[in-house]
């Protein structure tokens, strides 16, 4: 039956009474109809989605998407009848045979919830039986990884009766099944192969040992991935380390170290991978190779190369070929014959008795090589040193690319020539990055040049470069201190961070700018192209983000995230020119069911200049949030612009199940083409669970602005069964809408539609919107005077305590406390992006920090404005250093200027200071060499009235 053909409401019954269960819950065989799972065959295994709702349908012996056969209206009668709850998780079996399987919940195992209830699991989050594989090893994967209880259920006895067994986590490597791990916020449980995944591309096996490592032939297939640097010491003699065969799977080093490879091999292919057939080979870091072999095709990452290789290095160590006819032998590759090497480097020493050797491959006979260099020595290791085809980077060359974008050391390697167009240069020049910048390698986002101690000065892979502090887990995040910090986020896009201090970008506002991180696409995984670890802004805020990408999608700070959680963070002052669909924090938010997917705590902010243009839908926040993605506890406070299309405060588009917390939107708005929304831009919905609650829409949206909505600038349903949830929603927007929710509206159903909203406490000032109160939301319309007055309130659904306050600074209107802004001193010590360092009271908000200093040295000076917020000029400003709170052996100097610095310890600005105005100087900081740890000082500030 083709998608495009819908089954009537009589042959969809026809197809739900055919079925029929056992009476210990399991389908009777020929009878299931409809499946609340997935199920497909890849690479010889059977893998299992499930979900707590129908998914698929029996049609004329095909299973069909029943989104796509079924009307949008017998939608709610599959999901009455068929529903069944905590079904999410992804199961692996060990077998390429799916007929005997099926899936059901724990709801229909009999004396399941008995034996649940005795063992002391109470509503246990995600739970699935797999009826057919009781003898079929696999790997179950949960969603998350805070379960305290972790556990399988058996086969049930001769009386139907399972037995619960509570799994334990992993703790050695040799560790019998069943057993759990818990990685990048899933869990797996292992139930009879690999420290962790299921060898798909969604759910990679994990690589952590260096017996993994020796599996990696029994599954060439597979995907892989590297959490952990492996010191190879099982395999250090004899022949060592068995070469990978035939590989065509897809392996990610992720940057993390394979030390001590050692291999001595008499036959071919001999490498890490001995041969490559296929697929993806990157991010792969060896140190201290000791390679040996006599026979053809030799490397220390691939003796035979016909895959795909990205950003590997090989860092130190030697490569031998002892063959008289031993062939093909180079730094990181033998011999390629097709496929691609991009951004790739060897350090290796490359030794052959045989024909065709090169500091980075031995023969290229077909592919493409592409910003990639070596500098290891190459030695004729002949006593007639009479070998043919030998070169600094390449032996020999026969067809494919090997451009000048490829580099070899003249002076290590011992060769003036090479295979190919690849250019020689001396050390010198290979440490300079106008060298490698000619031939167009990237130093913002892929390369880093610059610190001898990186590489030996050298350029480095980005992809190599570990942060100074902490491992990328939940308990020990990635600390970033740094703009080059920030910029690394996009090359560990699973991990979590943490943000230490302010950063104010300070790069030219030329070309395009900020690369979005997560920037090449949705997918998660070993594709690791999204971000889904968490980005903990830690209460600080980052300032100038400037992007100029008007012909690009899902721009902001983050391109793409995807399960991921973005938190605590401010952006201030950014200069953002979009496609759309663009945000400021995120481009692309994304969610599983019962995933991650959310930002929460954060803010986008104007100090000074603020520029959010943009050509497509976009959002003050999130261009586009999608299925089951929630924001929480966010604010947008600024100027937007927008010429086509959607824009919102908060979204820009806002898909089903989406949801809105304790969310505000205020600015003045400017209007060349589209519809403005207070909150949400653009809405559609196909389905149930949309939440708005506890918002607050403030902009002014009618001064410069023809068509907006107060909630909504337009909103789209395609069934009557799609609902949206309103509580406690305020609009104070300023609009010119035909209501006072959404400019324009398309509703599937309109009529059975306003049953379907609920509506709790939600107004809207009608001296402010030109709108109106339209029947199908029946929002509630207020006096100006009564927005303002507690009384409108009640108590039981309003919280004033911990909730909302009524804000002087928006002439009592309320407003969320989190966004409260704290009172300002009246002489205030702030940074570039006008945070300040203390409150009216002299509470720390906020510290400069100077990072480590070693005993001895002086610090980098770091920019401070003072600045006067009474409400009247001053004359005479001065500050200083507070001596007292200087720690001994500890010096802090004030200066005027940063190049030179004049140091003193007290500064009088000359002249009258207006009101709101600053005044600039600079603050340095050093130690004497007995100095054991640091600590804080303060700085004291006075002036008198103009």
């Amino acid at each position: 039956m083709g998608s495009s053909v819908k089954l009537t409401k009589e042959e969809l019954l026809n197809i739900i009474y055919g079925v029929n269960y056992n009476l210990n819950g399991s389908i009777v065989k020929d009878s299931e109809k409809i499946r609340n799972y997935t199920i497909e065959v890849i690479d010889s295994k059977t893998h299992l989605k499930t979900y707590n709702y129908p998914i698929q349908i029996l049609v004329d012996g095909n299973w069909e998407n029943i989104s796509e056969v079924v009307h949008q209206e017998d939608l709610g009668l599959l999901y009455d009848v068929f529903q069944e709850t905590h079904m999410v998780s992804e199961i692996i079996l060990d077998t390429d045979d799916p007929s005997p399987i099926s899936v059901r919940s724990r709801e229909r195992v009999t004396s399941l919830p008995d034996q649940l209830a005795e063992a002391g699991i109470h509503y246990p989050r995600e739970f699935t039986w797999v009826d057919g594989a009781s003898s079929t090893s696999g790997v179950i994967i949960l969603p998350k990884d805070d379960y305290d209880k972790v556990f399988i259920a058996t086969d049930p006895d001769k009386n139907g009766i399972p037995e619960i067994l509570f799994v334990e986590p992993k703790t050695q490597d040799d560790q019998k099944r069943p057993f759990y791990l818990k990685s990048e916020g899933k869990t797996y449980i292992y139930v009879d192969h690999f420290s962790g995944g299921g060898g798909t591309q969604s759910s990679p096996y994990t690589i952590s040992t260096e017996s993994d490592l020796s599996l990696l032939s029994t599954y060439p297939t597979a995907y892989f991935i590297q959490d952990r640097d492996i010191i190879m010491t099982a395999h250090q003699t004899g022949a060592g380390f068995s070469p990978v065969q035939n590989f065509s799977g897809y392996f990610d080093g992720r940057g993390f170290e394979i030390k001590d490879l050692y291999i001595n091999s008499s036959g071919d292919n001999v490498g890490l991978f001995g041969s490559q057939t296929g697929g993806v080979i990157k991010r792969v870091k060896l140190t201290n190779v000791n390679v040996t072999a006599s026979g053809n095709y030799v490397g220390a990452l691939a003796g035979r190369c016909d895959g795909d290789v990205y950003d590997c290095a090989i860092i130190s160590g030697t490569v031998e070929n002892k063959g008289k006819n031993g062939l093909y032998t180079g730094g990181l590759v033998g011999y390629k014959n097709s496929g691609n090497i991009y951004r790739s480097y060897s350090h290796a020493q490359v030794k052959s008795d045989g024909d065709n050797l090169g500091g980075f491959i031995g023969r290229l006979e077909n592919g493409n090589i592409y910003k990639s260099f070596s500098t290891g020595k190459v030695v004729d290791t002949t006593i007639a040193q009479n070998l043919s085809n030998k070169g600094g980077f390449a032996g020999s060359y026969k067809a494919g690319v090997l451009g000048e974008d490829n580099f070899y050391d003249t002076d290590k390697s011992g060769f003036t020539t090479s295979a190919g167009a690849a250019q020689g240069r001396k050390t010198s020049d290979l440490k300079r990055k106008d060298t490698f910048e000619s031939k167009g390698f990237d130093f913002w986002n892929e390369w880093h040049m610059g610190d001898y101690k990186v590489n030996s000065g050298y350029p480095e892979n980005r992809r190599f470069i570990r942060y100074a502090k902490g491992k990328g887990t939940k308990e020990e995040p990635f600390l970033i201190q740094n703009s080059f910090d920030l910029e690394q986020v996009r090359h560990y896009l699973y991990a979590n961070f943490r943000l230490e201090t302010d950063l104010v970008l300070e790069y030219p506002a030329v070309g395009k700018g900020w690369l979005p991180i997560g920037h090449e696409g949705k997918e998660i995984g070993w594709a690791h192209q999204a971000f889904y670890g968490t980005f903990d802004g830690n209460g600080k805020s980052i300032g100038n983000l400037y992007i100029n990408r008007p012909d690009e999608s899902y721009c902001g700070l983050f391109r793409y995230v995807n399960q991921g959680i973005i938190k605590n963070l401010e952006l201030v002052d950014v200069a953002i020119t979009a496609g759309g669909p663009s945000g400021t924090v995120v481009g692309s938010l994304s969610s599983s069911q019962t995933g991650n997917g959310r930002i929460e705590n954060c803010k986008v902010t104007k100090f000074q200049n603020f520029k959010l243009d943009f050509k497509g839908i976009g959002g003050g926040l999130v261009g586009s949030l999608e299925t089951y993605a929630e924001v929480r506890g966010c604010t947008f406070n600024g100027p937007l612009t927008m010429n086509a299309e959607y824009a919102g405060g908060i979204v820009g588009q806002m898909d089903s199940y989406a949801k809105i917390y304790r969310s505000s939107a205020r600015g003045q708005w400017v209007q060349y083409g589209g519809v403005f929304g207070g909150i949400v831009g653009k809405y559609q919905s196909y389905a149930t669970g949309t939440v708005l609650e506890d918002v607050i829409s403030a902009a002014d949206m009618a001064t410069q602005c023809s068509k907006s909505g107060g909630v909504f600038g337009y909103s789209y349903t395609y069934s009557t069964e799609s609902t949206f949830t309103f509580r406690r929603v305020i609009i104070l927007a300023k609009t010119v809408a035909g209501n006072a929710m959404y400019y324009s509206a398309n509703y599937y159903g309109s009529y059975a539609y306003k049953y379907k909203v609920t509506r709790e406490q939600v107004y809207y000032d009608q001296q402010r919107s030109s709108g109106v109160m339209i029947k199908e939301f029946e929002i509630t319309p207020k006096y100006t005077a009564e927005i303002r007055h507690p009384g409108t309130y009640p108590s039981t659904d309003w919280d004033f305590r911990g909730t909302y306050f009524f804000d002087e600074n928006y002439s009592g209107d309320p407003n969320l406390l989190e966004f409260k802004e704290p009172e300002l001193p009246i002489l205030g010590f702030r940074n570039q992006i006008g945070k300040y360092y203390t409150d009216e009271k002299g509470n720390v908000l906020r510290y400069l920090d100077y990072g480590t200093l070693v005993a001895g040295t002086t610090s980098r000076s770091f920019p401070v404005w003072l600045q006067n917020n009474a409400d009247f000029p001053v004359v005479q400003l001065k500050t200083w250093v507070d001596s007292e709170s200087v720690k001994d052996g500890i010096t802090v100097e004030l200066s005027l200027t940063d190049n030179p610095f004049v140091p003193t310890t007290d500064i009088v600005f000359g002249g009258t200071v207006p009101v709101g105005d600053s005044k600039k100087f600079f603050v340095r900081f050093s130690s004497d060499v007995t100095v054991q740890e640091g600590g804080t000082f303060g700085l004291k500030a006075k002036a008198s009235p103009a």
